[in-house]
């Protein structure tokens, strides 16, 4: 009987997935720091684990924390990135989702924001953007699938805090990411 499991071993099929570590950014709450298995890719510029950080109460969608991230009014704004377990190939399209909102008051970065979501092969140095959202001005979580293609290999992820599509002037606002789903192959007709 040995024998016949050993070999229907080669013929299981992975599970094809590529999993963030700490997809739901669970931490200690506070302020200025990332979450575990996360980095931030702006010197001096880092999340914030929700609720707690800035006496701020927002709830996460999933788990127990959820991290926040602010663009300002000077053009810098925050991300979080993370080495990814598996490199995304260049030409191929690979799919996951994540919740976000928008908390209402956020110590005075209260506007809404989008998230982009950039593609590198360097730590902290984004070269590929991959996905925007469209602008996040709802305060409930919703839940977005975003399909990736880099042109080229792809080791990294990072998501970033952006401005509403068109603005001329930088502003103070937010965003809120909670519970990412792996990374799939796409599925395509």
């Amino acid at each position: 009987m040995l024998k016949y499991l050993l070999l229907l071993i080669p013929f299981v099929q992975p599970a094809n997935k590529i999993h963030f570590r700490n997809p739901s950014f669970e931490d200690a709450p506070g302020s200025g720091k990332s979450p575990k298995g996360w980095y931030s890719g702006y010197q001096g510029s880092t999340p914030d684990i929700m609720p707690g950080a800035w006496e701020i109460q927002f709830l996460p969608q999933e788990g127990q924390t959820c991290v926040g991230l602010i663009t300002r009014e000077d053009g810098t704004r925050e991300d979080i990135s993370q080495a990814l377990a598996e490199p995304l190939q260049a030409g191929a399209c690979y799919s996951f989702t994540i919740y976000l909102a928008h908390a209402p008051k956020y110590v005075g970065y209260n506007k809404p924001t989008r998230l982009r979501i950039w593609g590198a092969t360097e730590k902290g140095k984004p070269t590929q953007l991959l996905a925007s959202s469209p602008l996040i001005d709802h305060t409930e979580w919703r839940q977005y699938k975003f399909e990736l293609s880099p042109k080229s290999m792809v080791t990294q992820l990072v998501f970033e805090a952006y401005y509403a599509p068109g603005v001329v002037f930088k502003y103070k606002g937010n965003l809120m990411l909670d519970n990412c789903s792996p990374l799939e192959k796409c599925i395509r007709a």
